[in-house]
């Protein structure tokens, strides 16, 4: 007797769920033919970047919840990269986008989940934490969830510093990438990157960050890599699995999504903010080998992603940096 998907999460403890959007890319790159039709978005390669790391029964328990809406086109949109260093980047939606909320949780088995990934605006964190929060309590589900917040980069400017402020007192882990912290503190893009600025930024605002002003900050920053940040000084800089000019880069599309990904896994098994990020940059190598999802294959040796073991991988990483 086959048994609903909704009936199969009553039974299990839900470990994260991303609000985020399953877009249908077009990627322009300098001198190359547009890509047509890739799989996009955040929540995809946020699932995507929980997922490398759940193998085997614990594959159960990813999924996705779908809503058919027969009178919408589905989200789709155009992500133009300005060099070649898949850095500076312009996007658009080519068609009214489809955004998930909390109300999309509302009597589903997914409302319990341990953590929650959202990408958006600080006015809509502002708005849909609590919305979150009272609809868990209405559920009698008095925990609050680690909520993981990557902004909306159009939102992120000088003028929207406060708005980011408080709405980053609502969640436990905020992640711009370094563009768009830098955007918020300078009026300028900075011609070259700057280390310093950015501890300096992220200290700031990892003071602001939490209810108890105790959270995670983390600065995503392509070829340079990512800096995670603690109050108190805590600061862990990782360089990226692959350096620059690496022939495995095909595609940066939902590499920041799957590094979210890779954090919110590695934090639930370590609670260690070195550890999660170290989880995240092996997560965000999968996002960069191909245009679209890595390939899944299982055999008699387990599960390859790529053909490699993200296990494996994982040591890998660690032995580089010499981190047991």
């Amino acid at each position: 007797m086959y048994r609903s998907l909704l009936e199969v999460y009553s039974e299990l403890a839900i470990d994260s769920v991303s609000l985020g959007m399953v877009v249908i890319d077009e990627i322009h790159l300098p001198s190359q033919p547009p890509l047509i039709d890739v799989a996009g978005g955040s929540g995809t390669y946020t699932a995507l970047g929980s997922r490398l790391f759940a193998a085997g029964a614990q594959s159960r328990m990813a999924s996705l919840v779908f809503s058919m809406l027969e009178d919408k086109l589905s989200t789709r949109g155009l992500l133009e990269y300005e060099d070649d260093t898949f850095g500076p980047k312009k996007f658009r939606y080519t068609t009214p986008p489809l955004k998930a909320s909390p109300l999309g949780l509302v009597n589903t088995h997914l409302l319990s989940a341990r953590a929650v990934h959202q990408l958006a605006t600080p006015e809509e964190i502002l708005l849909q934490i609590p919305m979150l929060i009272q609809l868990r309590t209405q559920r009698g589900i008095m925990t609050r969830p680690f909520i993981v917040w990557e902004p909306l980069p159009v939102s992120c400017t000088m003028q929207n510093k406060q708005n980011f402020q408080q709405a980053c007192r609502l969640v436990h882990v905020f992640s711009p990438n370094h563009f768009e912290m830098a955007a918020i503190f300078e009026e300028t893009a900075p011609k070259t990157f700057q280390p310093e600025k950015l501890e300096a930024y992220a200290q700031e605002f990892s003071r602001d960050t939490g209810t108890t002003g105790n959270g995670i900050v983390i600065i995503r920053a392509g070829e340079h890599g990512s800096l995670t940040t603690q109050p108190l000084g805590r600061e862990v800089w990782l360089p990226p699995y692959y350096q620059k000019g690496a022939s495995n880069v095909v595609d940066p599309t939902g590499a920041r999504n799957a590094f979210l990904g890779g954090f919110i896994h590695g934090w639930k098994a370590s609670q260690d903010v070195e550890e999660a990020s170290i989880y995240a940059s092996v997560a965000a190598s999968f996002a960069l080998e191909q245009i679209g999802l890595p390939s899944c294959q299982t055999d008699g040796d387990g599960e390859t992603w790529n053909g490699v073991q993200v296990m494996e991988r994982l040591a890998e990483y660690k032995a580089l940096l010499k981190v047991s």
